[in-house]
């Protein structure tokens, strides 16, 4: 009798289980990453939540999330992707691959301003550069995040010259040794490396100070108000609204995860709980002032 009703549990479970509609949230960068734990955290939490859908995480990296973004494109119904800030500034650069904002809409905001650091080795605050005829700043490609940063900083400090890297472990590793002034990263990583007694944050974005290192605003540097990394999960504009609604609805449920929420804060992030109004108005700003701040981006100074 208990052989047959583990046997009954069991079919049932595995038949839930076949009959689950897969949705695949695709993911455009290193599966190896912070975020992309992150992000399996969160689909953990939306599969034990519910039995209807299975969400799986697919890797599809390259051109700074572009393949990700247009494979959601050509599945609408059954893809979503998650990305930061850098999926509204990508989307107005690679025409090759590129996507329009117009054809994408959030499903959730996950967290938002999560600070980024400038970084040095050679110098304590931004007056010690003052004299210096160019100041080089590690960035990690044109039309990245932290090339639109460096270009909201020349603003203020024209004799900027940024210097291109694959990514911004190397950039920081030569601002680390000196052989380049400064360099972008997130606060979180930048304060492991301060922390060891090696360099100094000398700004950071958004319009609070944390644990003693100034924003840019206070000290006279304006622009990167709003320029911290915010992170969401969107969809196409072509997925049915009542399964629109549904995701968002899961995905906020989800996201208030404990486990989660110490993860955002790692990163200095704030965990938000938007309802779908305020996420499609969050979107239309973010879409708004990355793209203002995309065209202002001129061509790597050699």
């Amino acid at each position: 009798m208990i052989k047959k009703l583990l046997f009954v549990i069991l079919i049932t479970i595995s038949s839930a289980a076949i009959s689950a509609e897969k949705i695949s949230l695709v993911w455009g960068f290193s599966p190896a990453s912070q975020h992309a734990s992150n992000y399996r955290v969160l689909l953990s939490e939306v599969n034990r939540i519910q039995s209807k859908y299975n969400f799986v995480i697919d890797v599809k990296p390259g051109a700074g999330g572009a393949i990700a973004a247009n494979h959601v494109l050509k599945n609408p119904n059954t893809t979503l992707t998650g990305a930061s800030s850098t999926f509204f500034i990508r989307a107005n650069f690679d025409k090759t691959t590129g996507y329009n904002l117009n054809q994408f809409q959030p499903v959730i905001v996950q967290s938002i301003g999560s600070p980024v650091a400038l970084y040095s080795n050679k110098y304590q605050t931004l007056d010690n550069s003052k004299k210096s005829d160019s100041i080089t700043i590690g960035m990690s490609g044109f039309g990245s995040h932290s090339n639109l940063l460096s270009t909201i900083f020349s603003n203020t400090y024209p004799n900027v010259r940024d210097v291109n890297y694959t990514s911004l472990v190397p950039a920081n590793i030569d601002a680390m040794g000196q052989h380049i002034d400064f360099a972008w990263d997130w606060l979180a990583t930048s304060e492991s490396a301060v922390n060891a007694g090696k360099g100094h944050i000398i700004g950071i974005t958004g319009i609070k100070s944390i644990k003693g290192y100034k924003t840019f605003s206070s000290q006279g540097i304006k622009g990167f108000e709003k320029a911290s990394i915010n992170r969401a999960i969107f969809a196409s504009v072509d997925m049915s609204p009542e399964r629109l609604i549904e995701f968002h609805e899961l995905f906020k449920t989800a996201n208030q995860l404990l486990q989660l929420k110490v993860l955002y804060e790692k990163d200095y992030a704030t965990p938000v709980s938007f309802s779908k109004d305020q996420a499609n108005a969050w979107y239309l700003d973010e879409a708004k002032f990355w793209t203002e701040q995309s065209n202002k981006v001129k061509p790597l100074k050699k």
